[in-house]
């Protein structure tokens, strides 16, 4: 059987449409002599216009037919297609059965399409088939603009997931879709409760639905799904956590950089420290610096930060500290730098990297200092993270 014929005259007719999509009564083509001249859309034999018990049109092979796809499908199967199809126009969308593509790569059970366009394949696969065949016929649909959107009331739906898709049950006299339609919670992905097969597919075509990849943890009703059908908002959800979280990874990972960093710049400063108080000429030069206008402010505010005795390092007059005045513990490490200023260029990378308090005398030398250590920080080219292209 069949819901769509090719009548000589007028065209394709489609049983399911109360004009038969070409503006002409059911009873024109039914029990009329002669018989109306109507053809299998798919292998070209003759057929007859038929009405089941149950009142259901369709139309039927007449005797003698070659093989054809159409004929083959179960009673199941064309039910199935009628109640998409009815789903798809209820959602304000033109629905026909039984559409072949392009030099019949592929046939849609339903095609729903609006004015503007836009296709959806609706299709009902009862029998049995591999993933990598569900695939396939997916993306040949997809070559022509087509998306496909799988449909199956089986209790076990091996492909469930690997493509758009959704199993389906029957509750008394109606279909609902069961699964895998999720929501995001905030942390992970749960079910959304079943709901009769016309809201789904109007939730779908009117993109209340979309297919969607979940990155994050999710408990669904059966297994894990590649595919869920979720609430754009729900996916934006999701994107906006897993965004959040990177730039906290992001950060942190910096933050453990920089730390890195002033590690090795106060080793630096150890060890410049250490060499210096094998010469005794630097002694000197550091009790000269140590009479500094504001110096002794500095060293009192460095001693009451650190809680230790601070003096003047030996080390004064290294480049490292441009032009700055090193203040240090009595085991000779860095905890200050006394105004420090660079006299041409960015600030200096030892000084960005320390992470240790700059002292100055005035207001006036602190945002000159400020000014250059700006400069530096849009000057240090951004440290490229690992896995970053």
């Amino acid at each position: 059987m069949s819901f769509t014929a090719v009548h000589v005259e007028r065209g394709r007719l489609d049983a399911s449409l109360p004009d038969l999509g070409c503006g002409w009564d059911w009873g024109a083509i039914h029990r009329v002599r002669p018989p109306a001249r109507l053809a299998c859309p798919e292998c070209g034999h003759e057929m007859h216009a038929k009405v089941s018990p149950l009142g259901l049109r369709f139309f039927a092979h007449a005797p003698m037919a070659p093989t054809c796809t159409l004929a083959e499908e179960s009673m199941a199967h064309h039910l199935l297609k009628l109640e998409l199809a009815q789903a798809a126009r209820a959602a304000g969308w033109m629905a026909e059965l039984e559409v072949s593509g392009p030099d019949g790569r592929w046939r849609a059970d339903v095609l729903a399409s609006t004015a503007k366009n836009r296709r959806v394949a609706l299709e009902a696969q009862l029998a049995t088939i591999t993933a990598a065949e569900i695939r396939a016929r997916t993306e040949r649909m997809g070559a022509d603009g087509v998306r496909a959107y799988w449909f199956s009331d089986r209790t076990r739906v091996p492909w469930l997931g690997t493509v758009p898709s959704v199993r389906l049950t029957r509750q008394g006299a109606s279909l609902v879709a069961v699964e895998p339609m999720a929501r995001f919670t905030g942390a992970y992905w749960a079910p959304e409760p079943s709901m009769p097969l016309s809201e789904f597919v109007g939730r779908v075509l009117t993109s209340r639905f979309v297919s969607h990849s979940p990155r994050t943890p999710h408990h669904h009703v059966n297994r894990p799904m590649t595919l869920l059908w979720a609430h754009p908002k729900c996916v934006l959800a999701e994107a906006k956590k897993l965004g959040d979280e990177e730039k906290k990874q992001r950060a942190a990972q910096e933050e453990q950089e920089r730390a890195e960093e002033r590690g090795y710049a106060r080793q630096e400063a150890a060890l410049a420290e250490f060499a210096a108080r094998s010469d005794p000429d630097r002694a000197a030069l550091a009790r000269h610096s140590a009479r500094l206008p504001g110096i002794e402010r500095a060293i009192a505010q460095a001693a009451d930060t650190f809680h230790t005795h601070v003096t003047v390092g030996w080390s004064v007059g290294d480049s490292r500290y441009s032009s700055g005045i090193p203040l240090v513990n009595d085991h000779g490490n860095l905890l200050a730098v006394f105004d420090p200023l660079p006299l041409a260029g960015p600030c200096p990378d030892f000084l960005l990297n320390v992470g240790l308090p700059m002292l100055f005398p005035t207001e006036e030398r602190r945002e000159r200092f400020e000014k250059h250590r700006a400069s530096g920080e849009q000057c240090r080219p951004r440290r490229r993270l690992e896995g970053e292209a």
